[in-house]
């Protein structure tokens, strides 16, 4: 199966390619930061890919306004969102437009991977359950992809966060989204050289090699709904 990827968060690429090369090494994924790229890779190979992943919010997507162009232009390639934020219409203005799914950058690495292989065979993928809140931030858990039971897991996810400064467990929530440095910053209104003292001090602390890494175990241990419910 060949994917394009076009997003601009650079982790985020990363981790996808990870879990990709470790699940489904027969996947190729190909990768692009911007709407541009991924436009003018199309065009180039019009029929190489069996499937479209484009970020919501990257240079060039002007909204929606991307994916209408896309449609318009490849009407036979298969398209999909995905984004750091689901909202309702959001979704379901997608959907209308001529997207096949939209996945949540929310989702574990392994329950991703599996929701890409979904729509590869031809399903759709939806993260809207009850279509109840405007917001959700963690969908369709899969126990594969955590510890052995949930007791270890509630422990290590209590252990990580008591770790945790209030400061460095909003970084962590951002950093799971694969928002870059300065993003990070411009969201939380401070530095980028303190947010980079508060990623290297979160990998220090739950023992992650780099941001990918410390973005990985913040998926495996759901650290990000479990933030929100406590700071709620």
């Amino acid at each position: 199966m060949n994917i394009l990827l076009a997003d601009d968060h650079v982790l985020f690429r990363d981790a996808l390619q990870q879990f990709i090369s470790a699940l489904k090494p027969d996947w190729i994924l190909s990768q692009v930061s911007n709407f541009n790229e991924a436009f003018d890779l199309l065009k180039g190979n019009p029929e190489k890919f069996d499937l479209v992943l484009l970020d919501f919010r990257m240079p060039g997507m002007n909204n929606l306004n991307g994916l209408k162009a896309l449609v318009q232009n490849f009407p036979d390639q298969k398209i999909s969102i995905i984004s750091g934020v689901i909202e309702e219409e959001t979704v379901h203005e997608a959907l209308s437009i001529g997207a096949c799914s939209y996945f949540p950058k929310t989702l574990n690495g392994k329950t991703l991977v599996k929701a890409i292989e979904i729509v590869l065979d031809g399903e759709r993928f939806v993260p809207l359950k009850n279509y109840g809140s405007q917001i959700m931030p963690s969908y369709y858990d899969d126990d594969n992809t955590r510890p052995n039971n949930d007791k270890q897991m509630k422990k290590q996810q209590s252990k990580i966060l008591d770790a945790l400064t209030p400061r460095e467990q909003d970084v962590i929530q951002y950093l799971a989204q694969g928002l870059s440095n300065k993003e990070i910053a411009n969201a939380l209104h401070l530095q980028v050289a303190t947010i980079k003292l508060h990623v290297s001090g979160i990998c220090k602390k739950i023992g992650a090699d780099n941001r990918t890494k410390a973005a990985i175990l913040a998926h495996k241990y759901d650290l990000v709904a479990k933030i929100q419910t406590l700071k709620a």
